[in-house]
């Protein structure tokens, strides 16, 4: 069997579980807010017993059931598209224009499920209203004339608005999950972003209803007539579309409806994501011990860390390595300090340890590579008991005296003068002057496309667009890696028995000293990215941090270990609790 194989099919199964928990539990939402809808249009403060009962009553009826089919089959649809995007690996675009390209095929299919879910979502709500605003054709009165129902139109349409605005408006990176600090029970998690998904959800609707106003009096204006001509060639029942709009914005009940579909289908597409984030970064335990004579599918932790193909898994692996080092139990934590059978080697520690450093390592290549070519920061002005020296009126005018007397007396510089040419065939100056001409215009074409608004911001990658990559996708992994790194190192104090760790605490204090170097780099230049900070303050403390608890838990025996002198050297602040 492929090794390679065995562990990508074993990570996809880890991720497949929890997708499809994920879109099970997102189908029945749909029943939650249904129930939501329900409760609101039927809300009857005279008689609370029958708006109870009556709501119940809908509930459990059959076509509730069936008319929510279509709403179930894009949720599903929209679950799988959501589970693709969890699975990209990250990758580092160079320009807008490219990472726009990248990503044009995935954002594009997340717009439609969004569109499609609206629309369904408010097609399904239009269920349970009245006919003026349930029906798509109203009879006429006096003849066998069909009207298209504007009305219906109107909430149908909003539904589509809704899910594409507050996708492009809210959702900016889909496929992000947000780990909490403490884990609390699935239920509690959900119970406490439903109030307030729905109570910002209920003021967001607000300002994209009137958004809407605009939109569908455009469409209005563009496809009402072909919309009625396509649909059998029903008439209209305002052949005025300024005076068909107006009906419908003074229609109370229909703009309460309106905000209402929002809201909820702003709140179905928030807690989609909600759900996804709960059962995605669920702990899971990797394996941590290897044995020639144990058969176990499950994945290494090791392997989990190194696996970069799908970026939730190795961020799962770094939580798991996270609780393993800051757990109370000993118990996994001693397997790390185990030694395998047969042999009595440190397998365990030492495919975790080889993991982590090249991780640190590669981490601190590239950020170093990336920071090359940028400018340091210009020096602080000169600051005088008067405060900062600048350039007055009168020392230009004294520089410009002395350029005038040198120019009167006829003194002039003493540097070596340009040494002259050597002359040219008339076929040589001509070929210069050619290529001359071609570089010019060149220069001028190139210059032409800078000065064109927005040319940059597309097609040019900035000095600090590695860098803002690194820091703000890889450096929270880093972070915890770096953490782990030093916990697990300094709990060995008391903890390893074989002492397992000993021989790589000098490389582990080589590697964080190394990083410390790049980050500081970072303060003396400029990065023209303003999100870096955080980042950059989470990295540089973290460093920081465990340097101090490496030096806190080993200083006695600091003089001991086999380290560089440099390092010893650069130790030393640590040791004295001077490093800031």
């Amino acid at each position: 069997m492929d090794p390679v194989g065995s562990k990508d099919l074993a990570f996809r199964k880890i991720c497949t579980e929890r997708f499809v928990t994920s879109i099970y539990y997102c189908l029945l939402q749909q029943y939650l807010l249904v129930t939501i809808f329900l409760l609101f249009i039927n809300f009857s403060i005279l008689h609370p017993i029958n708006w109870i009962v009556g709501t119940v009553r809908l509930l459990v009826s059959f076509y509730p059931w069936i008319a929510s089919v279509p709403l179930a089959i894009a949720v599903v649809v929209h679950g799988i598209v959501l589970a693709k995007s969890c699975l990209l690996e990250t990758r580092y675009h160079s320009t807008y224009c490219h990472q726009l390209y990248r990503n044009l095929i995935q954002r594009s299919i997340l717009l439609l499920t969004n569109g499609t879910i609206g629309c369904l979502t408010a097609w399904l709500y239009t269920r349970f209203l009245r006919d003026e605003y349930r029906l798509l054709f109203l009879p006429s009165v006096q003849d066998d004339t069909v009207f298209l129902n504007d009305r219906f139109v109107y909430l149908v349409m909003s539904g589509v608005f809704g899910g594409c605005y507050f996708f492009l408006r809210e959702q900016q990176n889909p496929d992000a999950v947000d780990f909490p600090i403490i884990l609390l029970p699935k239920v509690a998690q959900y119970w406490n972003n439903l109030s307030s998904v729905l109570t910002k959800s209920m003021r967001k609707s607000v300002i994209g209803m009137f958004i809407y106003f605009g939109f569908y009096y455009t469409f209005s204006c563009l496809f009402r007539h072909k919309l009625a001509s396509v649909l059998g060639g029903a008439q209209l029942q305002e052949e005025s579309t300024l005076y068909s709009f107006c009906s419908i914005v003074m229609d109370i009940r229909l703009l309460v409806y309106t905000w209402l579909f929002s809201a909820l289908i702003l709140s179905n597409i928030n807690l989609m994501h909600v759900l996804f984030g709960i059962f995605l970064a669920e702990p899971q335990n990797f394996r941590i011990e290897t044995s020639a004579f144990q058969a176990n599918d499950e994945p290494l932790l090791a392997d989990a860390l190194a696996y970069k193909q799908i970026p939730i898994v190795q961020q799962l692996a770094v939580e798991d390595l996270f609780a393993i080092a800051e757990a109370q139990c000993l118990n996994r934590r001693k397997q790390l300090f185990s030694l395998t059978v047969p042999g009595g080697h440190p397998n365990n520690w030492r495919k975790l340890y080889d993991v982590c450093m090249k991780l640190i390592g590669d981490f601190t290549q590239e950020l170093d590579q990336s920071i090359g070519g940028i400018e340091l920061k210009p020096a602080p002005p000169m600051v005088l008991m008067g405060g900062v020296l600048r350039p007055t009126a009168s020392m230009d005018k004294d520089r410009f005296l002395k350029k005038q007397y040198n120019q009167n007396f006829g003194i002039r510089s003493l540097s070596t003068p340009t040494l002259p040419g050597t002359p040219y065939s008339d076929s040589n100056k001509q070929e210069a002057k050619s290529e001359g001409k071609r570089e010019s215009k060149a220069m001028l074409f190139a210059s032409m496309l800078k000065r064109i608004p927005g040319y940059d911001f597309l097609f040019t990658e900035s000095k600090s667009a590695k860098s803002h990559y690194l820091l703000s996708v890889q450096s929270q992994l880093i972070v915890k890696v770096v953490h782990c790194l030093v916990a697990i190192a300094s709990r060995s104090l008391y903890e390893d028995s074989y002492g397992v760790l000993q021989n790589d605490l000098p490389c582990i204090v080589h590697a964080l000293l190394e990083l410390k170097k790049v980050v500081d780099k970072i303060g003396s230049i400029n990065l023209d990215v303003k999100k870096v900070d955080r980042n950059y303050i989470a990295l540089k403390g973290a460093v920081k941090k465990s340097l101090y608890r490496f030096t806190t838990a080993f200083g006695p025996y600091i003089k001991h270990l086999v380290i560089e002198p440099e390092d010893i050297k650069a130790l030393q602040g640590f040791v004295n609790f001077r490093e800031v």
